[in-house]
């Protein structure tokens, strides 16, 4: 069964309700619908998600704490339920043992590792995204399970910083090629220094990690300003972006060596 009295102890544990409170909090909906993808989360990043796969002709569920954002939903004609996504009993009325993908994009980052790391331990082939606040939930998203991870602010970061390029008299090919650069050399970085990490240990404590991230950032610098130079005028763009499995693609081979072959194509 997808349910056992020791998840339950551990969404206890993991599950992190915001405020005060609770216990005058509203009932939890009742979850009449399953469908392949679940979508636990359905702030600005899952929204987004949501509208992207239902109008690709895929039906999803969606699970939400928050009820203002559930009755909003449901104003634009978004059906959504009212509850805490990183409970056990409603992932599984929400179609956890059928469903082909979950999407995690709950606000509490410990509640999202926590979701990933259950949803992986009750679905080995699952398919999970997740969304991360920053570098380091990357790493703790990657060792939970989850297959592609995407930092909220990364790719948007970097579109604003190539405006920002072309407004200070960049040409668009100088400015993208500079973009395109700094996402490799940042994919790279992050790969190394998921080998420094120490879970647990604040990284202001890492020391070893503090010093290779002062290294690999003047190092990036001196990159960037190298290929700008090299740069001929006239050259056009004709780079893309390897972004087919997002962060958790950079960390394969690290940390361990986690295993990807789980489901075809690993993480």
């Amino acid at each position: 069964m997808l349910l056992t009295p020791l998840a339950f102890i551990g969404y206890e544990i993991v599950s992190r309700r915001m405020g005060d409170g609770m216990d005058d909090a509203p009932e939890h909906d009742t979850i009449d619908q399953q469908a392949p993808v679940i979508i636990a989360g359905i702030g600005r990043f899952g929204q987004v998600v949501n509208r992207m796969v239902q109008a690709s002709g895929f039906k999803t569920v969606v699970l939400d704490s928050d009820l203002a954002t559930i009755q909003l939903m449901r104003k634009f004609g978004f059906r959504g339920f009212f509850g805490d996504p990183t409970r056990p009993e409603l992932l599984a009325a929400a179609g956890l043992d059928k469903a082909r993908v979950l999407v995690v994009a709950v606000d509490d980052k410990a509640a999202a590792v926590g979701l990933v790391r259950y949803a992986r331990k009750m679905r080995p082939d699952i398919h999970i995204t997740a969304r991360a606040h920053d570098r380091l939930h990357v790493y703790e998203l990657y060792n939970a399970g989850a297959d592609h991870i995407v930092r909220e602010m990364f790719d948007s970061s970097l579109r604003a910083g190539r405006y920002v390029l072309e407004d200070m008299g960049l040409s668009d090919y100088e400015a993208h090629e500079l973009e395109l650069a700094f996402y490799r050399h940042d994919r790279q970085n992050l790969r190394e220094l998921a080998e420094l990490w120490q879970p647990g240990v604040p990284i202001v404590q890492n020391k070893a990690y503090v010093d290779r991230a002062r290294e690999l950032n003047n190092n990036l610098e001196t990159a960037l300003v190298s290929q700008l130079d090299e740069m001929e005028p006239g050259d056009t763009a004709d780079g893309r972006y390897d972004r087919l499995s997002g962060d958790a693609g950079a960390l394969e081979g690290t940390m361990g060596g986690r295993d990807t072959a789980r489901r075809p194509g690993g993480a």
